[in-house]
């Protein structure tokens, strides 16, 4: 526009300009019709941009910086500002302070982040961005965003973090309505005329529908329920040693991504089915020990396989029971074997902690491959406590497993689930799982109802869906974790979670027992024996009580102390006693998860 022939003023021009840079393509052509019904007297008003305005209104938009000298932070305060007085719903956050999860629920993102030495992002951005490059990153199919890339062009990676971002949003399917801008030193115009065009571009974006392509997942999902007969293939995230150095013991935390497949839904409380391999040097052992190839043919469930597959994914090798015997025999009678059979008290004392090896170096026998693989029992799952809550980890499914190790009939021997997953590589390992729903162990339907959990070793996972799932909540009631194991500097299973939720709150108490930390052993039960008039009115109060570990000993122990605890500070006879405690477990409040 001329100044000099234009009858507005200089003034007028510059406030002409800047409205009309905000503006549309839609909204410029009703200005140009608004201006055009003023001089020929057509009677027009502001009530007609309702309509356009609305997609503006009802628009979402989250700003997230990541800054390293603060020009970013300025910058994102900018587009705050402009996308408010635009009509924009506007969420700013520092990267800092940002829910990876959130991510994944977003319509709308403008991402301001500048690059910090030779292309690493800023400490701020340091999470986010390693987040969206690793396997935990979501498909991002419906989300809009744009990207403002802030940088030095005197370094070799001039705006590597913004380019990355940029990149990798699109990679995982999200929209980009605008080209990532790289702004060097000097930013300050480049990024201001940017940020105009970047909040007109997600104008009515909310109202966009995303066409969500089928990944192989969606596709197994959309053709096959996932369940036990047809588990899903879950890539492993993550594998993590629990137990410190020193600890003569193995328990690992594992984590695996399930893609939010349908079928894998979960509610903390219910447990993973895990399919199971043997170990190879199992498997080596029994071709050694019956002299059979590996390469023999057998038939298993109406399909020809190779011996040593068959040994691998389809038979139990590491126990053996009582109908494994009863087969056994069948095919090849003993006499010494069938007596040790007869004999309950003694054939049980076998059994105990041997395994196929075992049975074949006792009793013998010239046995072929189709008839081995007849007498031994099927492969089947093994069921885990989830320790993870959905809200928190969605998409995602995490593991508590203790590793079993032991010795017997003069040979190591190992449990098969725990030492596959305890040996499987992170890096592109699929495990194959599905969801064994568990309805009587779950949170009270009402949040503020206060909970008491009591577990020992891994029966502390479900407690960490429990809290986690609390601590996503608005207003959840009062918890109280007891737990107990062996050691407190090498056993303390997650013991930097329950400092965090002792901190939020999600926790409110905690107390903790280690059996071999002194002279005397202290357990679960002890600790809850201790505290057992606060227990008490916790009860009174309505709290729902569980127990969660070995049931052997520990939940025994337990109801054992819970029963007790009533009498005394009920001041209950024993017959109400045992009526007050089954009324607990009649009305749910009373829930076990035991093993």
């Amino acid at each position: 526009m001329n100044l000099n022939i234009s009858p507005l003023s200089a003034e007028q021009v510059c406030q002409l300009k800047t409205i009309a840079a905000s503006l549309n393509q839609q909204q410029l052509f009703w200005l140009a019709g608004y201006f055009t019904g003023l001089t020929t007297g057509t009677e027009t008003g502001f009530e007609e941009t309702e309509g356009i305005q609305s997609n503006v209104a009802s628009t979402e938009l989250t700003i997230l910086y990541g800054s390293h000298t603060g020009n970013g932070e300025g910058l994102a305060k900018k587009a705050q500002k402009l996308a408010t007085e635009s009509g924009y719903k506007v969420t700013l956050k520092d990267m800092t302070d940002y829910k990876t999860r959130d991510l994944q629920n977003e319509k709308n993102v403008l991402v301001i982040v500048s690059t910090h030495g030779e292309g690493e992002p800023p400490f701020s951005a340091h999470e986010l961005h390693e987040f969206i490059h690793s396997k935990r990153a979501p498909r991002l199919y419906g989300l809009a965003y744009a990207v403002l890339a802030l940088g030095d062009s005197s370094y070799f990676h001039f705006c590597k973090t913004g380019i990355d971002f940029d990149k990798q949003l699109g990679k995982l399917g999200a929209k980009q309505l605008v080209e990532c801008a790289t702004c060097d030193v000097d930013f300050e115009e480049t990024a201001d005329n940017w940020l105009q065009k970047a909040i007109i571009a997600f104008d009515g974006q909310q109202s966009v529908a995303p066409v969500t392509p089928l990944t192989s997942a969606a596709q197994q999902a959309q053709t096959v329920t996932v369940s036990k007969k047809n588990p899903f293939q879950a890539l492993v995230l993550e594998k993590v040693g629990l137990y410190g150095r020193g600890s003569t013991r193995q328990t690992i935390h594992l984590e695996l991504g399930t893609e939010n497949v349908a079928g894998l839904d979960y509610q903390p409380g219910d447990a993973a089915g895990v399919i199971p391999v043997n170990p190879v040097e199992l498997i080596n052992e029994v071709l050694a020990q019956t002299g059979l190839d590996a390469g023999t043919i057998v038939t298993v469930n109406g399909k020809e396989k190779k011996l040593d597959d068959t040994l691998y994914s389809d038979v139990v090798l590491s126990k053996i029971t009582t109908d494994v015997i009863k087969r056994y025999l069948e095919f090849y009678p003993n006499e010494t074997l069938a007596a040790l059979a007869s004999d309950a008290e003694k054939f049980k004392t076998y059994l105990d902690g041997r395994d196929i090896v075992d049975l074949l170096q006792d009793y013998p026998a010239e046995i072929d491959a189709g008839t081995l693989i007849k007498i031994l029992r099927p492969l089947t799952p093994r069921y885990y406590s989830i320790s993870s809550s959905p809200k928190a980890f969605p998409g995602e499914i995490h593991l508590t497993v203790g590793v079993v190790k032991y010795h017997s009939a003069g040979r190591d021997k190992r449990g098969t689930c725990s030492t596959f997953l305890s040996e499987i590589a992170v890096e592109d390992e699929k495990v194959l799982v599905f969801i064994e729903s568990n309805p009587d162990f779950r949170l009270p339907e009402y949040e503020q109802t206060p909970i008491i959990m009591v577990g020992a070793g891994t029966g502390i996972a479900p407690y960490r869906a429990f809290v986690q799932h609390r601590e996503m909540s608005d207003n959840p009631g009062k918890s109280w974790l007891f737990f107990g194991n062996r050691n407190f500097e090498t056993e303390f299973i997650y013991q930097t979670d329950w400092q965090a939720f002792l901190k939020s709150g999600a926790l409110t108490r905690m107390d903790v027992a280690f059996s071999r930390d002194s002279d005397k052993k202290v357990y679960v039960q002890d600790r809850l024996w201790e505290n057992g008039a606060e227990v008490f009115q916790w009860l009174e109060e309505g709290a729902h009580f569980y127990i969660c570990g070995d049931m052997k000993n520990m939940a025994r122990h337990v109801q054992d102390t819970l029963v007790k605890i009533v009498e005394k500070y009920g001041l209950l006879s024993k017959e109400y006693t045992y009526e007050y405690v089954e009324n607990l477990e009649k009305t749910k409040r009373l829930q076990l998860d035991v093993y």
